[in-house]
């Protein structure tokens, strides 16, 4: 059973896909992905993200994405607090 999983794009990635406000991309999932094939649906390059939360927690590049998650992607021009120093892509 696919379940819908709500992708939030900020700064420059939204605005290259004509997004504007808060708006998410839907992405629908039968199973777990890994994020680079999110990214990939989404046609993103991984090099452009900087930051991935998924469920409102920061998670590394090789995170897998469950249906149903909350996923937001932030642009490496996106200004990145000290804390999650560690988890950028």
């Amino acid at each position: 059973m696919k379940a819908i999983t709500e992708v939030f794009l900020f700064g420059s990635l939204r605005k290259e896909r004509g997004g504007y406000g808060l708006s998410p991309t839907y992405c629908e999932l039968e199973s777990p992905a890994p994020l680079l094939e999110i990214l990939n649906s989404l046609q993103i390059q991984p090099k452009r993200v900087q930051l991935v939360m998924v469920n409102h927690r920061a998670v590394p590049s090789d995170h897998v994405i469950q249906p149903g998650d909350r996923v937001a992607l932030f642009p490496r021009e996106y200004a990145i607090f000290a804390d999650w120093k560690n988890l950028r892509s």
